[in-house]
């Protein structure tokens, strides 16, 4: 089967510009010390308790899930899959860092801090959307949620939901940067990928078919 290279460079430049949007929505809550989303938050508890760098324990824990997926529906993993294992971990301590330059938490006030940190989980979200719509495949962590509703019809957003509210309580309980953000993206993230795909992302991958 011929390959639309094309079709193929565009929807890898959409899906990687979407795992940077991830990746800088994260690392811009973390620093307003509002914590991590939910999947970065109890891996970056877990690597720490490990003596791991985030970057090298998240590429470790996405392999396992994606041998997982492979076997239990390999229709969801492709080129996007890689993207994100690799790319995620390593983006969020670069751009922690960048922004560790920039912001002096002291100075910022509460009502600014819960300002930027709603904007970093719109940035985190629209990222999730994006990546996902390309349809080059999606994170093992993301692929859970599907897995589940191939298996029992529920709905997304409330499985979803409920994945994310379990990874809360781990992060939790492993000592991870919980916090107003992790809770937020733990109730919100599914209601607000599903809208960023209908009215944003979507839109954007109509338009990039056009031009392939």
């Amino acid at each position: 089967m011929s390959i639309n290279w094309k079709d193929f460079i565009l929807r890898s430049l959409a899906s990687i510009i979407g795992i940077t949007f991830i990746s800088f929505g994260a690392a811009l809550s973390e620093a307003m010390d509002m914590g991590l989303d939910p999947f970065t938050a109890i891996n970056r508890g877990a690597s720490s308790l490990l003596g791991f760098s985030l970057g090298n324990y998240q590429l470790g824990l996405n392999l396992i899930i994606l041998v997982i997926v492979f076997f239990m529906k390999r229709s969801l993993i492709g080129w996007g899959t890689i993207y994100n294992m690799v790319l995620v971990g390593y983006q969020v301590s670069f751009f922690g860092n960048l922004f560790g330059t920039f912001f002096n938490i002291e100075e910022i006030n509460l009502v600014v801090r819960l300002i930027i940190t709603v904007i970093a989980i719109m940035i985190f979200t629209l990222g999730v959307a994006l990546y996902m719509d390309t349809e080059l495949g999606v994170s093992p962590y993301d692929a859970i949620t599907p897995l589940i509703i191939d298996r029992t019809d529920w709905k997304y957003t409330p499985v979803r939901v409920g994945q994310d509210l379990l990874v809360v309580l781990g992060a939790y309980l492993l000592a991870g940067p919980v916090g107003i953000s992790t809770i937020i993206t733990g109730f919100f993230a599914g209601p607000l990928i599903s809208f960023f795909s209908q009215k944003v992302s979507q839109p954007i991958i109509g338009k990039l078919e056009k031009k392939s």
